[in-house]
């Protein structure tokens, strides 16, 4: 789940790639738009970017919200009255160790496309939750923490040029992320409101078939980061022309 905390990263990697260094500061390496190796200079650029991402102070002028520990909005559930959870105040640590590979930027069609790799993901927050996994009910509400391992994501970005104010700017159109979460663990506190018995049990019952609540998981979160990080983005990107963003 948390697991998309990954897609924080994903999204400063796609403002980053995006190449919106243009109009920030000199410590963020530009990449050329004539570069024969676009994609690598892209990579290096992220990976320089590394401890800065962490803290959220790219200079003493420029900051984004922290990657360490990473704050989430909600992350909603929902497949009808039989399986229904709500997340929030979510903390993630361990997003800004990612790795991006295969990363393909093409400025003709703008249409980038990476590969994102976390080995380990912890986070903590709230939930509510009212399930029906094979033949057990669910239902609780308190605090979550766990733990994702060794997590994947598919991200491609389509980028669409726009005029504001006589320039030519660049804005995401569509946002696509495809999760794959190999390892995780849950402990959710309160659930069968306060038993302690069958919380345990609860909670035991989860973790050993994390592969289908993940995969009930998955859809809505895949849904819900797209959305917030194309936001994001978007907001970031109209500090810096085309021209800013991709020198010649």
């Amino acid at each position: 789940m948390l697991y998309s905390r990954v897609t924080f990263t994903a999204l400063v990697l796609i403002v980053y790639l995006g190449g919106s260094f243009g109009a920030f500061p000199p410590s963020i390496k530009i990449c050329s738009r004539n570069d024969p190796e676009l994609s690598r200079c892209f990579v290096e650029s992220i990976n320089d970017l590394k401890p800065r991402l962490a803290t959220g102070k790219i200079s003493d002028d420029f900051q984004i919200p922290p990657m360490e520990p990473l704050a989430l909005s909600n992350v909603n559930m929902d497949r009808g009255a039989e399986f229904k959870a709500t997340f929030s105040e979510l903390l993630v640590s361990g997003a800004s160790q990612f790795r991006i590979d295969n990363l393909k930027a093409n400025l003709e069609t703008l249409v980038f496309d990476f590969n994102l790799f976390l080995p380990k993901l912890s986070f903590k927050g709230k939930y509510n939750l009212n399930i029906k996994l094979l033949l057990l009910n669910i239902a609780g509400t308190g605090d979550l923490k766990g733990v994702f391992e060794n997590s994947h994501a598919r991200v491609k970005v389509l980028w669409e040029k726009y005029i504001k104010n006589g320039k030519e700017y660049l804005r995401i159109k569509k946002l696509l992320v495809r999760i794959q979460i190999e390892n995780g663990q849950f402990d959710m506190k309160d659930l069968f409101r306060k038993d302690p018995v069958l919380s345990q049990v609860g909670n035991q019952f989860i973790n050993e078939n994390s592969r289908l609540f993940l995969d009930e998981l998955t859809p809505g979160l895949e849904r819900s980061l797209a959305e917030t990080f194309k936001a994001m983005a978007n907001e970031i990107m109209q500090r810096a022309t085309f021209d800013e963003s991709f020198p010649a």
